[in-house]
Formats: structure tokens, sequence, C-alpha cells
């Protein structure tokens, strides 16, 4: 089946589905779709699309299958159904997954009692600088070395923070809507060319998403301002506006609702 018809659209309304390996049965990616969602990604792998669930079903593909998809929840309005695609990526994360982010309002997904009270019992960030948040939920554990925190914090980042107002001094590391850590920006690098880049192993890879989606990232160190880090540190910024699906915010002086530039 490559599409449904007018008539099951109209009665499907939002829908959340997932899509497994024939080979295997492993789920590799969720989304949240309306009509023919489901079935476009087969379509774009096949035009070339950059991406994870692209190269996964292209392999699918040259291997003499057709990748499955399975409608999980349908009849929902947009809202609910980005609900149920968090908690499914959540559900289905230890399945190696080739969504890119982990889904809406990621803050409020799959936690343990502990981490619930740390972030319902922290207090809300005050950032006297300006700075630039950066959501790394995926890439972010409880194990992390400071160094591995460092490398995903600053990297790989379709941004342009250079060309604010008063571009940020600072880049704050966010997972689970706590402050993880705090480091000062020295500059920003670009890498137009990801296939050249040797991604660190251990962290889900990055791809290059076209021509015009050069990714960005920041030398720095943790910052030296001991009072600004220890301020900071487990501080809850769920109050701060992200743009829809991005990982990216802006606070402190003259920062504007533009998350996500």
């Amino acid at each position: 089946m490559e599409k449904f018809t007018a008539e099951v659209v109209e009665r499907l309304k939002a829908y959340v589905y997932r899509i497994e390996d024939p080979r295997t049965g492993s789920t590799f990616y969720v989304g949240k779709g309306n009509g023919d969602r489901a079935f476009a990604h087969a379509r774009q792998a096949l035009t070339g699309e950059d991406g994870l669930r692209y190269e996964r079903i292209r392999e699918i593909i040259a291997a003499g299958h057709t990748p499955r998809v399975i409608i999980h929840r349908h009849g929902l309005d947009d809202a609910v159904a980005h609900e149920v695609e968090s908690a499914l990526i959540d559900a289905y994360a230890h399945e190696d997954l080739a969504n890119e982010v982990r889904g809406h309002d990621s803050e409020r997904g799959v936690m343990t009692p502990r981490q619930i009270v740390e972030l319902y019992g922290a207090a809300p960030a005050q950032i006297p600088v300006p700075a630039i948040l950066i959501k790394i939920e995926q890439q972010w554990h409880q194990g992390l070395s400071a160094e591995e925190l460092y490398e995903r914090t600053r990297r790989y980042w379709v941004c342009n923070p250079e060309s604010r107002p008063i571009p940020p001094q600072i880049a704050i590391s966010v997972a689970r809507g706590i402050v993880r850590e705090v480091f000062d920006i020295e500059k920003w690098e670009v890498y137009p060319d990801m296939a050249a880049e040797v991604i660190d192993p251990t962290r889900l890879p990055a791809r290059k998403k076209g021509k015009a989606m050069v990714r960005r990232g920041f030398l720095g160190r943790v910052t030296a301002d001991a009072d600004l880090r220890a301020s900071l540190l487990g501080t809850s910024v769920r109050e701060i506006p992200f743009g829809s699906g991005s990982p990216f915010a802006y606070a402190g002086p003259t920062a504007r609702s533009d998350a996500g530039r």
C-alpha cells in the first residue's frame, strides 16, 4: 500500500505510526501524520533524501523487502497526536530509533521518580548574560563524562547565533528541562561537509539535511565564572519557550522569542 483513499484520510484524521524493519521486526522510526504521511518516507528515500530513517529504508528495499507501517492511534487532533508520538518514541527508544528528536514536550517524557522531583522541585533559572540554551535530550544520560557532555552540547547544530543583535556569551546544556552544564563560548565553527567530520561513535550521528542546512558548533570550556555556574546548575528552564520541535532557545539580556534561529 502506498496511499490512503480520500474517504480513509477524512476518517483517519491525525494519527501516530511506527515503521518496522521486516527483517528483524524492530521499530526504527516513530511519527505523527495526516493523510499519506506514513508512506511518504519510502518515496523520499527513493529520491535520495538524506537522513537516518531514509538510509534504513534504502537498506531494507535493497534487500528485497518493504518497510512495515503500523498505525498505533488514529482519529486524533494534532495536540493529542503529538503527545502519543512522544510517548511512543520513549517506549521504543531502546530499539535504536532513527528519530532525530525525542518528540514534542520531551521534558515531560519518561523519567524516574527522582528525576520528576528534580524537575518540579527545581528553582527557575535566572540567566544574567546572553545565552543559547541547547537541548541534548537523546544524547543525554546521567553517566556522561564532562568531555562527553561538552561534545554533545557544542555541535552539530543547524543554527546561526552569531547573527543575533547580541550573540550569546554562554551555552547552557539542557536535558529534561534542567540545566546540566554552562559553557563559555570562545568562537563558533562551521561544518559545511558533514561527511568529512569524524563523529564521536558513542553519540547519535548527525546528518546534513540539504545544502542550506549548514551545521555549526562552538568551541569553549566550562564557564570560568564559578558563581554563575553555581547559580544555574540544576535549575529549571521549562518556562523558557523553545521553538516547536527546536533544540534551541535564547535567554538573558535582549533575548527575544525567536527560538531555533
